[in-house]
């Protein structure tokens, strides 16, 4: 009842989210992702276990355990009997099994034991814990910055499908066009059409229904994706009409990228704290081979108002007692075998991770200097794209005039606007792939994929 009592006071002041653009819906995949709040729990989870590592320091063993009861009398003393020669003193004898004078007790039991000196040992532990801790916080990282890269690549993928069909819808309506000018010129014998060209329009038409199909397929998956990462139904989903252009940015260099990743990926953050904790484990494992020098106390305290308190010290009542006192002890493990193995397999693991992390660091390299080629090439591409469409835009548009003034026949028609079809798709495509490989390029070298606000919320 808590956490939506919470979320309902955070969403004070904000309004449900509309349309998203991509900065809200990449900004939402940290509240809504179902793996960044798997991590979270996991995060969660090691914050335990660096408290208990804390915890350990001080009482580790301490228990208090207070009982009350019926308790059976017990007074010692004496009585004076009279006889033929005066009087006689006689102990009173009693039974402790017996039910007479029953009364009530009540007792408690503290014991605790303090660690002193562990040969570090404890501080180990801690320093595990708290790299443990710090690991799965550079995990989440990792998998929020996935996740946002995934927001990236539905949100474009959805728009390059919208894109698509918009281009579809008109190469439908400009072909119904064609088609009936290629009628009535048919129709009135004109001679500047022929049955072959209603054929290829035809064929026009048929791999125009295929794209579509393509093109419809994609917008639906990338509505599925996008919404179930943001876990959300996809007829809930609203998208904002972009405009699908981009600008023009230098090309980052491989040198500056490398940097910037080494530096701030979290991947290769948790593998460092990983093997820090590893390193600490170590430590600890070769601790627990020496003994453990440890303080352990006792109190104790039991009232029975029903029987006499024994003052004896070679005499005890657990229904009467009072104890108190410390001892200083030695611990130490047997089980030598067992903890020698078990620090060489920390070793192991330490090397294993080490060599996780030498791996990471080659990769690393690689995905920069492959993603800044492939930025290279996608901004060569669309320029050349670009460049592409304006051709293919003013041919179209010659070959209109000249069919219209009758110098022109419908094949090279169709032929020009054929052109300018495919300059409008490869124009769309290459602004795709640039905007996919910037967003790859900036998760790679862990750059922020998102401003982190949210202005808004979804129900």
């Amino acid at each position: 009842m808590i956490l939506p009592g919470l979320a309902l006071l955070l969403a004070v002041g904000q309004s449900p989210c509309g349309p998203l653009d991509l900065q809200t819906a990449v900004s939402l995949a940290a509240s809504r992702s179902d793996e960044v709040a798997i991590q979270q729990a996991a995060v969660a989870a090691a914050d335990v276990d660096r408290a208990l590592a804390q915890a350990a320091y001080i009482l580790p063993q301490a228990s208090a355990v207070a009982i009350f009861g019926p308790s059976p009398g017990a007074k010692a003393g004496t009585v004076t009997f009279p006889n033929n020669q005066g009087y006689v003193t006689t102990a009173v004898s009693g039974s402790n099994r017996g039910l007479t004078d029953v009364g009530a007790f009540g007792r408690i039991d503290v014991q605790g034991v303090q660690p002193l000196w562990t040969w570090g040992a404890l501080t180990a532990g801690s320093k595990a814990a708290e790299a443990g801790y710090r690991a799965h916080q550079y995990q989440m990282a990792d998998t929020l910055s996935q996740v946002q890269l995934r927001v990236i690549q539905l949100f474009w993928g959805h728009a390059l499908a919208t894109r698509f069909l918009v281009i579809a819808a008109d190469v439908e309506k400009a072909l119904t066009d064609v088609d009936s000018r290629i009628e009535r010129s048919l129709k009135d014998e004109t001679g500047e059409v022929s049955p072959s060209d209603r054929f290829q329009v035809t064929l026009f038409r048929s791999d125009l229904g295929v794209r579509e199909a393509d093109a419809q397929k994609g917008l639906d998956l990338a509505r599925i994706g996008l919404a179930a990462t943001l876990a959300l139904d996809p007829k809930q989903l609203a998208l904002k009409a972009v405009s699908f252009e981009v600008a023009d940015e230098p090309i980052p260099t491989s040198e500056e990228g490398l940097s910037q990743a080494l530096d701030h990926r979290p991947d290769l953050l948790a593998l460092g704290q990983a093997i820090l904790a590893r390193q600490a484990e170590v430590r600890a494992k070769e601790a627990a081979l020496l003994p453990t020098v440890f303080i352990a106390g006792e109190f104790s305290y039991g009232y029975a108002p029903n029987r006499t308190i024994v003052s004896n010290p070679w005499l005890t009542d657990p229904f009467n007692a009072l104890t108190i006192g410390a001892v200083l002890g030695l611990r130490e493990d047997l089980a030598i075998a067992m903890n020698i193995a078990q620090a060489d397999k920390a070793r192991a693991e330490l090397k294993e991770i080490e060599r996780q992390r030498s791996g990471m660091t080659r990769l690393i390299q690689t995905q920069v200097e492959s993603t800044v080629a492939e930025i290279r090439a996608a901004t060569a591409k669309a320029k050349a794209a670009r460049e592409g469409l304006a051709a293919g835009r003013s041919w179209f548009r010659a070959a209109t005039l000249d069919f219209s003034a009758g110098v022109l026949d419908a094949h090279d028609l169709l032929t020009a606007y054929r052109g300018y079809v495919i300059s409008q798709v490869v124009q769309a495509q290459s602004v795709y792939d640039l905007l996919v490989a910037r967003a790859n390029y900036d998760q790679i070298t862990a750059k922020p994929l998102s401003n982190g606000e949210v202005q808004c919320y979804l129900p």
